[in-house]
């Protein structure tokens, strides 16, 4: 009880920490910072499924796509123990566009993944894709202010160098979503990577195939990122 009141007040800790740290510069929110929710959570109106147990929103944000429609930002994370272990980051749209939405590269038409799939209608107002791929860890170029608080927040949590993610992109008439369910592979028992880089990496597809134990790991995944498809498919309207 002792250990688990201390796992509670570092997250805490780090919660207030990254308040004070956005501080004025903070807008007003659909979803505010700490609190918690199960089995789905609205953003911009939309309802998002959630996988199993509790999630704490650790970072949110607002920014204009290059189109100029506003856009928001969440991070969703649950902890095991003192450690992170799985985090959702959702990106939606708050203002129709009737222009539709550029194909996202990074998870339509890929096939140096472990799993998904991809339309071939290559619409920009009628899009479904969806990937199981390793990501890693670090903020890259132009990072969102979300995406910063995110990593600030989970510096000393035990974020890993390479997450699992199960990474989709809808696009409906003038709405778009991307979500990314993302998994601490360290929490299920494997050796963290020495570094964040892609090609080369453990997890990569062409390593991660020769590893019975990784493989029995990705073929979980890829059926729960096959469920999430079938619910995800209808968000948008």
């Amino acid at each position: 009880m002792r250990g688990r009141k201390r796992r509670d007040v570092r997250f805490l800790v780090a919660l207030i920490v990254l308040v004070g740290s956005i501080g004025s510069a903070a807008h007003a929110q659909s979803l505010p910072l700490g609190a918690k929710y199960r089995d789905s959570v609205m953003v911009a109106d939309r309802k998002i499924p959630l996988l199993d147990g509790e999630w704490t929103v650790v970072a949110v944000g607002s920014h204009k796509s290059t189109k100029g429609n506003s856009v928001e930002r969440v991070y969703l994370a649950q902890m095991a123990g003192n450690r992170l272990s799985r985090w959702v980051f959702i990106s939606t749209n708050e203002e129709w566009n009737p222009g539709g939405w550029t194909r996202d590269k990074e998870i339509c038409d890929r096939k140096d993944v472990h799993a998904g799939y991809s339309d071939t209608s290559h619409n920009p107002k009628d899009t479904e894709c969806w990937v199981l791929n390793h990501l890693g860890m670090t903020l890259g170029k132009d990072p969102s202010q979300a995406s910063i608080d995110f990593y600030r927040w989970s510096d000393a949590l035990g974020r890993p160098n390479t997450a699992l993610s199960l990474s989709y992109f809808f696009a409906k008439r003038g709405d778009f979503l991307r979500i990314e369910y993302c998994f601490n592979p360290v929490v299920a028992g494997f050796r963290d990577t020495g570094g964040a880089g892609w090609r080369g990496n453990p997890w990569h597809v062409d390593v991660a195939s020769k590893d019975e134990k990784k493989l029995a790991y990705l073929r979980e995944l890829k059926a729960t990122g096959e469920e999430l498809f079938g619910k995800l498919k209808g968000v948008l309207k």
